[in-house]
């Protein structure tokens, strides 16, 4: 899955199941009209979400080392009490650390493909369930915007589809009170380019919010959102990360699309009824209104409100990217591949932004 990434929260993709838009907030087609166009609308069917693998943590692979340095530890001194030779008792603990070193390569090596096909399934379910449900609405919203009816008909169609998106986004703001709000605002130091992305978005969008601190549940540490953004008529909110490839001072590989800290934020930000959307911190700087636009979507897709949209149908759409690796990550540090488009950013406050978790 390329750049711009989102994620819909399930409860919101049962309520779009369950309360479709009105066709009328994207047209007001004839009723033969929009026969002849129903014909060619294919039903999307959500499927059932991957279940998490169970893999050992982290940690307990240590257990193994431990393991092995009470058996280094042991075993020469039981040689030497049972009088073996020097030899004897280098080559009995050459094979114990061959066994113990290859036991946490298997354990390891099949933790890390349960991590990667849990991963891969993830990506499928979200391109099949989402992206394609997205794709297909926003197509049929574009179809019935090209025909024309007569002006008492489009009125009447109108108000009767402004009442009905009304009441579903009564529901869907009663639904959205579950949403888990932020408990502050995080001290960590935000970086050029997110300070002239926040302007864009105040400028399209009512409610944003920067830096926003969410506590994880049962841990000291808390999440720091990028961005927030709020659609007040539905009580739908939007998380806007923005990803770099590595961080200013360290060079350290971030956001890698190897490494499960992303995958694990994600899915507690969606446990949390938060739409999650990332872009790259490339896409921000060179096209920030591009950016908003798929914003517009997004919001648009789930509330049928298109007035951000309507601002923005003149730009172009956001080009994709391709995700990176922590090898190409590292490559990317080496070669200082940010300062190709932070140059004008104010270079050494851009990248030394802190990360976030």
């Amino acid at each position: 899955m390329n750049y711009p990434i989102v994620f819909y929260p399930k409860v919101v993709m049962q309520f779009c199941h369950q309360y479709p838009l009105p066709e009328a907030t994207s047209s007001c087609a004839t009723s033969s009209q929009l026969q002849e166009t129903q014909q060619f609308e294919q039903p999307v069917v959500l499927l059932t979400p991957p279940q998490p693998p169970v893999v050992l943590p982290v940690k307990l692979l240590w257990l193994i080392w431990v393991f092995w340095l009470y058996g280094a530890i042991v075993l020469p001194l039981l040689a030497i009490s049972w009088g073996w030779l020097w030899w004897e008792m280098l080559l009995v603990v050459a094979a114990y650390s061959c066994l113990i070193a290859a036991a946490y390569s298997y354990v390891f090596g099949c933790r890390q493909k349960l991590l990667s096909r849990y991963k891969q399934q993830i990506l499928e379910y979200n391109q099949q369930n989402i992206l394609s449900h997205q794709n297909l609405s926003l197509n049929k919203q574009q179809e019935f915007s090209s025909f024309k009816v007569e002006k008492e008909g489009l009125q009447t169609a109108l108000k009767s589809a402004k009442l009905e998106l009304d009441s579903r986004n009564r529901l869907l703001k009663d639904l959205m009170s579950l949403r888990v709000s932020p408990n502050g605002t995080s001290q960590a130091r935000q970086g050029v380019s997110e300070q002239r992305f926040l302007q864009y978005l105040q400028q399209y969008f009512e409610e944003v919010v920067q830096a926003a601190e969410f506590k994880i549940p049962l841990s000291q540490r808390s999440y720091s959102a990028d961005f927030t953004v709020i659609h007040t008529p539905s009580g739908i909110g939007i998380d806007v990360e923005i990803d770099e490839p590595y961080a200013g001072k360290s060079k350290k590989p971030t956001h890698c699309c190897d490494a499960d800290s992303d995958m694990r934020r994600n899915q507690l930000f969606l446990e949390w009824n938060w739409i999650v959307v990332r872009f790259t911190e490339k896409q921000v700087v060179q096209a920030p209104l591009s950016c908003c636009k798929f914003l517009a979507i997004a919001i648009a897709f789930v509330t049928g409100d298109r007035s951000y949209l309507k601002q923005l149908e003149t730009e172009p759409d956001l080009l994709s990217v391709k995700p990176w690796t922590t090898r190409e990550a590292r490559a990317m540090a080496k070669s200082n591949y940010r300062l190709t488009y932070l140059s004008g950013f104010g270079v050494g406050s851009a990248c030394n932004r802190v990360s976030k978790f």
